[in-house]
C-alpha cells in the first residue's frame, strides 16, 4: 500500500504551518508599509497645494500687511499781523496716492468742503472756505482718500479766521433780515463770571461774544482757558480783541494802537483761539491811528454798538434786563461785560430776547451770511467817543 501524497494540489510540496504564519506576516507588513508610504505621499501633497495655492508650478507671493490709513492736522498759532494765506499743517500716513481736502464744519448750517489735491505738508484755505471764514474761525477737518478707496479723517480743529484786506470797517449794528442780536462781553476782568456766562450760553443753545484784554486773562487758569476753546470750538462763543492794556483813546498814534494789538495776541496764543477778525477799541475810542492799525494786522471790522445798557454801573436785574431787551431789534449788536451782575442778567436777557422772536449769537453767526455783511453800516471817519459804552477804568486796571 502507497504512503499518502504530501504534494500539494499543482504538485509543489505542501508549505508547513510556519512557514504558512511567516508569510502571512510578511504581507501584512508589506501593506502597512505601503499604506504608510501613501499617507506621506498624500500630507506632502496637501502641503504643497497650500503653499502654492494649488495654481501647479506658480508660487503666491506672501501679501505685505497694508498699514492704517491715518491723517492729523494743526491750525498755526494765532499772530499778528495775521497771515494772508494761513494753512494747515497736514501728517498724512498709511497709503498711496493719497489725496486731502479740507472741510468747514460752521455751526447750524451746511458743511462746506475744500477740492481734493495731492497730500502735502501744508494744506492752504480754498477760496470757498476763506469766504465763509471771513466771519471768524469756525470748526472743521482735514480729510483723506488712497487709491486703495480708504478714507480717513483728523479731529476737529478751528479752521483760521480770513485776515482783512488792510482797512477794518467799522461795524454799530448788522442790516438783516434774521432774527439774531450780538451779545458783545468786554475786559475779561473776572474769570468766574465770564465761565458763568459761557454755561448760560450753552445751557439756553445761544451764543455771545467775548471781547476781554489780555491784561485781564494773563491771570486766568488753564482750566478756564480750555472751556473757552471748546466754546468757540462748539459754536457758543467768538473772540475778539479789546486790546492789551485797555489804555487806547482818541489821541492814541498807529505805533501806539499797533503795540497794544499785538501784544493781545498772546491771549489768543493762551486761550488757543483767534480773535481776528473782530476788534472793539475800549471805551469805544477811536482814532485814526487805531483806525490803520487794526486792518493792516488783519482785523475786518471795529464792532461798536448800538444798544448801550449801561451795565458797567451795575443796575439791578430787572433793570438791565428791561434796557438790552427793549432796545434790542435785529441786527443789534449789545455791548456789555463780563461781570457778575451782567451774569445774573443773562438767562432773563435772553428769554426777553426771545419773546420778542430775537436770538442771542455770536459775532460769527451774524456775519456768517457775507452778502449782508457788506451791507452793514460803515464809517469811514473817525467817531470819537469818550464816554459811554464801556466801563471806565477801574483802580489799578491796565497797570
Amino acid at each position: 500500500m502507497s504512503p499518502p501524497d504530501a504534494s500539494g494540489p499543482s504538485g509543489r510540496p505542501r508549505a508547513s504551518a510556519e512557514e504558512r504564519r511567516r508569510d502571512l506576516r510578511r504581507r501584512r507588513r508589506n501593506a502597512l508599509l505601503i499604506l504608510l508610504a501613501g499617507l506621506v505621499v498624500i500630507v506632502g501633497f496637501v502641503a504643497w497645494a497650500g503653499r502654492s495655492g494649488g495654481s501647479g508650478d506658480d508660487v503666491a507671493e506672501p501679501v505685505a500687511e497694508q498699514k492704517p490709513l491715518q491723517v492729523t492736522a494743526r491750525s498755526p498759532k494765532p499772530a499778528l499781523p495775521a497771515p494772508t494765506a494761513p494753512a494747515l499743517a497736514v501728517n498724512a500716513t498709511g497709503g498711496t496716492g493719497v489725496q486731502m481736502r479740507v472741510v468747514a464744519t460752521p455751526k447750524g448750517t451746511a458743511a462746506v468742503e475744500g477740492p481734493w489735491r495731492p497730500a502735502a505738508a501744508s494744506l492752504p484755505m480754498p477760496a470757498g472756505i476763506k469766504e465763509v471764514l471771513e466771519a471768524g474761525s469756525i470748526p472743521g477737518h482735514v480729510e483723506v482718500r488712497d487709491d486703495a478707496g480708504r478714507t480717513a479723517r483728523s479731529g476737529t480743529l478751528l479752521l483760521p479766521a480770513t485776515r482783512g484786506t488792510g482797512t477794518a470797517e467799522i461795524i454799530r449794528s448788522l442790516p438783516t433780515t434774521r432774527p439774531n442780536v450780538a451779545l458783545v462781553f468786554d475786559d475779561g476782568l473776572e474769570e468766574a463770571s465770564a465761565l458763568r456766562i459761557v454755561d448760560i450760553l450753552r445751557r439756553t443753545k445761544s451764543g455771545g461774544t467775548f471781547c476781554f484784554n489780555g491784561i485781564n486773562v494773563k491771570s486766568w487758569s488753564p482750566a478756564a482757558a480750555r472751556k473757552i476753546q471748546a466754546a468757540v470750538a462748539d459754536g457758543v462763543i467768538t473772540m475778539c480783541s479789546h486790546g492789551w492794556s485797555h489804555r487806547t483813546s482818541t489821541t492814541s498814534s498807529e505805533a501806539e494802537a499797533t503795540s497794544d494789538l499785538s501784544a493781545n495776541a498772546s491771549m489768543d496764543r493762551f486761550l488757543g483761539v483767534d480773535s481776528v477778525p473782530f476788534y472793539r477799541p475800549p471805551y469805544g475810542a477811536l482814532s485814526p491811528g487805531i483806525e490803520a492799525a487794526a486792518g493792516k494786522l488783519g482785523y475786518r471790522w471795529i464792532v461798536m454798538w448800538d444798544v448801550d445798557p449801561s451795565d458797567y454801573e451795575k443796575p439791578d436785574v430787572a433793570t438791565l434786563t428791561s434796557r438790552v431787551v427793549s432796545a434790542s431789534g435785529k441786527g443789534s449788536i449789545v455791548v456789555l461785560h463780563a461781570v457778575g451782575n451782567t451774569a445774573d442778567a443773562l438767562p432773563g436777557i435772553i428769554t426777553g430776547l426771545r419773546k420778542k422772536g430775537l436770538k442771542a449769537v455770536t459775532l460769527t453767526k451774524m456775519f456768517g451770511d457775507h452778502a449782508a455783511a457788506k451791507k452793514a453800516a460803515t464809517s469811514t471817519t473817525t467817531v470819537p467817543v469818550t464816554t459811554g459804552g464801556d466801563a471806565p477804568p477801574v483802580p489799578g486796571e491796565g497797570t
